[in-house]
């Protein structure tokens, strides 16, 4: 027993550890501090990973600025913004993991659930447990949907890094339509967070759980 609170112990230790630096680097709130500590070894990679993305595009974008595409690029404040709004969507994305890893959120014990309170007579108890069954279906349908957005980016991001090198070489010719495309995914993902900040999209987490 005492080896299992051992385990315990460092495990939190851990993941306050991981808190701190995250904070320190990037500024999280209170409720992703709660994450990070009881979900480090998901939330800290994913979070890492998110800053990661950011990067990629701008360095693409540098690597495009030094051929042919150079005119068709978005300026450097643009391209922080876009950048920004990678790492903020990848970092939602990683938080919508976190929150459905938790068993009090788990789709299959909470269908379950209403099930039982459906067969028990329990007629306003079912409701309200399937109405929490169908809030989490849209919270995984709404990581899908960044999943789904966040990996065309990645692609077009590397074939953003492939045509430049092909222009460069002349090779091909030089067309902005790939970066337009790469821009406008990106100001989509700045769109859905926006629409989600204003509860369009997604209930309330910590609201959902309680």
């Amino acid at each position: 027993m005492m080896a299992i609170d051992v385990i315990g112990l460092c495990y939190v230790g851990v993941g306050v550890v991981a808190a701190i630096a995250l904070a320190a680097m990037r500024g999280i709130s209170a409720g992703d501090a709660v994450l990070v500590v009881v979900l480090w070894p998901l939330y800290v990679p994913m979070t890492l990973a998110s800053r990661d993305t950011g990067g990629e595009l701008e360095a693409a974008l540098r690597r495009a600025a030094a051929s042919p595409l150079a005119s068709a690029l978005p300026d450097a404040t643009t391209a922080r913004e876009l950048s920004r709004r990678l790492r903020d969507a990848r970092a939602r994305l990683a938080e919508l993991d976190g929150v459905l890893a938790r068993p009090d959120f788990d789709a299959a014990a909470a269908e379950a659930r209403a099930g039982e309170l459906a067969a028990r007579g329990a007629t306003a108890a079912a409701a309200a447990a399937q109405l929490r069954v169908k809030t989490l279906g849209q919270l995984r349908a709404v990581r899908a949907r960044y999943r789904s957005e966040l990996e065309e980016v990645g692609e077009l991001i590397a074939q953003l890094v492939t045509q430049a090198e092909l222009v460069r070489l002349g090779n091909a010719p030089a067309s902005g339509e790939l970066v337009a495309e790469l821009v406008a995914r990106v100001e989509g993902l700045g769109e859905l967070l926006a629409h989600e900040a204003g509860g369009e999209y997604l209930p309330d987490p910590d609201r959902l759980g309680s």
